[in-house]
């Protein structure tokens, strides 16, 4: 260590594009509680929250002898290009949060270290071990390069007394001061014991869940939350403990503490009608509901532990006792598809939501969405600025990438529509209607602006070009032939081998099947003379492949006989599971140009055949 570590900057790094949240700047507690910890231990500490103010990293003044950055995944390229701005310093620089602590050898190409899960207690003994020099294989948590080789030191118990952690000081925050202190966050408890599939909570928290004291919480509310204009209480599950809660806000009420404020919560709270009373009356303005999906196969899938019918039920009570209520739903699982994305807006709107979300299932690192699909090769971008719940990352099963994206933005488009926000306004609700108006201006910019959609778009075209180059030019294709021996050599459903010829019917094809031919002839030479008998019956001959046929396009290549003529009009193309609809859409768009056609088609033939793919 080239100077002793006296100095220590805290960045959390901006959103890399704006949100619904933008204008309301909640600092995440992280860095402002580490930075609070280094403070009390001695040293010189500065926080900067980019949503709050970015300076100019140039001329700062404060030159640090330590950066600290604090990443989610969808701001880790904005923290990777400050880190190697201070590195190129001669500045060590440590990474912590969610996304570095699931992939910390990806961080450790940025950093000099990485703290994985919590840091209350390892960043501390980190910069001690700079400081004294004393080893770095005992710090639990840490994530380090030890030469050419990463180390990477196990987890440690996490913080059992959340007491016993310094109240948060906002002072540290660079341009704290001109806000005016209006919005601020209080963490009350740690950990959750459910197992949201998209989820990472239980990874960084555990499972089980730690609380503060009443008396604890009440004193960071007399230290800021009474001159705070909001404060948001920032636990993944503020209601977990019901009792404790009532506790908390009687104790608000008793103390005559004057805090509007509001909170995550689940479906679940809005059972306990005395609960909801005393958050009504001791302050709290809003809740924030995970409702996720109005598809009940959706939720099991989820693991979210709630009915269609609760949700509806829920956001009833939470009104009636004059809770706001912003609901958040996520849309792309395997059971959803366009349909569910269009009656959740209908639903929206009969339960009378104040403000939502809705949001795309983003396959963030260390959760088992992220796991299945990585392992499944149907993560499109690893572009993690673009992992913000707002644009679509992966392969979906019902949608193309791009109308997954569509569908999303339409339906906001839906809700925070103009006659809805008129509709706000003649209700004297002025907040309300500020705020659809922002959301409004959102989504027209995430379509009508952002350059993602279009590249989704040109990514499904770019495959239908491909695969019209074996399409018979300038003839239409009115017949399709099929041999009768790929069904055998694949390994075809009946159902969806019966699909995908009504599928194509319906497209307006007539399918020319060529018969099997007698036992005892090899599959590939049969059929091949398949294949030879077709091209005088059928424009085009497609061979549906079923994924895991090992080798098999190499075969049919290798297939003896073949002119060139006739490899122009043979369209191999792989279907599976997960994305069987993606390749029918593929499909469908070499014989007609409409996409919301195709998909009509697609999910009509569903209906007609009754297969479940």
């Amino acid at each position: 260590m080239s100077r002793p570590i006296q100095r220590v900057l805290f960045i959390e790094p901006r959103a890399p594009r704006p949100h619904i949240f933008s204008r309301v700047v909640i600092p995440r507690l992280g860095a402002v509680l580490l930075g609070t910890i280094l403070r009390n231990q001695g040293l010189d500490v500065k926080v900067i929250v980019e949503e709050i103010e970015q300076p100019d990293y140039r001329r700062l003044d404060f030159q640090p002898d330590l950066v600290a950055i604090s990443t989610i995944t969808s701001t880790a390229p904005r923290a990777y290009e400050l880190a190697r701005f201070y590195r190129r310093q001669g500045i060590p620089v440590v990474l912590g949060g969610a996304h570095p602590s699931f992939l910390p050898e990806e961080g450790l190409e940025e950093a000099d270290y990485v703290i994985c899960g919590e840091g209350d207690e390892a960043l501390p003994e980190l910069v001690r071990a700079l400081n004294e020099g004393g080893g770095l294989g005992s710090i639990g948590n840490l994530a380090y390069r030890d030469g050419e080789a990463v180390r990477l030191n196990p987890w440690r118990p996490f913080v059992a007394d959340l007491d016993a952690l310094p109240i948060p000081n906002y002072g540290l925050i660079h341009g704290w001061e001109k806000t005016g202190h209006r919005y601020l966050s209080i963490a009350t408890s740690r950990g959750c014991p459910y197992n949201c599939s998209f989820c990472s909570v239980i990874l960084l928290f555990g499972r089980q869940y730690r609380y503060n004291s009443v008396d604890r919480v009440l004193e960071e509310l007399r230290t800021h939350g009474t001159r705070a204009a909001h404060v948001f209480f920032c636990d993944d599950n503020f209601t977990a403990r019901p009792e404790r809660i009532k506790e908390l806000c009687d104790r608000i009420l008793r103390e005559g503490l004057k805090v509007e404020w509001s909170a995550q919560v689940r479906v679940e709270a809005a059972q306990d009608e005395e609960l909801l009373r005393l958050m009504a009356k001791s302050g709290c303005f809003i809740v924030f509901v995970g409702l996720e999906s109005i598809n009940p196969a959706t939720l099991k899938a989820y693991n979210k532990k709630q009915t269609v019918a609760g949700i509806r039920q829920a956001v009833h009570t939470f009104h009636r006792h004059g809770i706001r209520v912003h609901g958040m739903f996520v849309f792309g699982a395997e059971e959803d598809d366009f349909q569910v994305i269009r009656d959740t807006v209908s639903f929206s709107r009969e339960v009378r939501l104040d403000s939502l979300q809705y949001l795309i299932l983003t396959p963030v690192p260390g959760t088992r969405v992220f796991q299945e699909l990585d392992q499944a090769g149907r993560i499109i971008s690893r572009d993690w600025s673009l992992y913000d719940g707002h644009h679509a990352v992966f392969q979906p099963r019902h949608f193309t990438p791009y109308e997954l994206q569509y569908e999303t933005v339409r339906a906001l488009r839906r809700f925070y529509s103009w006659p809805a926000i008129a509709g706000r306004l003649l209700k004297g609700d002025l907040l309300g209607a500020q705020v659809w108006t922002y959301a409004r201006l959102l989504t027209r910019h995430a379509w009508k602006r952002a350059s993602y959609p279009t590249q989704l778009r040109e990514m499904l075209l770019a495959r239908v070009r491909q695969l019209r180059q074996w399409l018979p030019s300038p003839r239409k294709v009115t017949k399709v032939g099929i041999p009768a021996d790929i069904w055998s050599l694949s390994t075809w459903d009946q159902q969806a081998r019966k699909f995908l010829v009504r599928f194509l019917e319906r497209l307006g094809m007539e399918v020319v099947q060529e018969a099997a031919e007698e036992a005892g002839t090899g599959p590939v030479q049969a059929l091949q003379r398949q294949i030879a008998r077709l091209q005088g019956k059928a424009d085009l001959v497609l061979l549906p492949l079923w994924a895991g046929l090992e080798g098999a396009h190499q075969r049919l290549k290798e297939l003896q006989g073949l002119t060139q003529e006739t490899t122009g009009r043979l369209l191999t193309l792989e279907f599976q599971p997960a994305t069987f609809y993606n390749a029918c859409m593929e499909l469908g768009l070499c014989f007609q140009k409409r996409l919301d056609r195709i998909r009509r088609i697609y999910f009509q033939t569903l209906a007609e055949v009754g297969a479940v793919l």
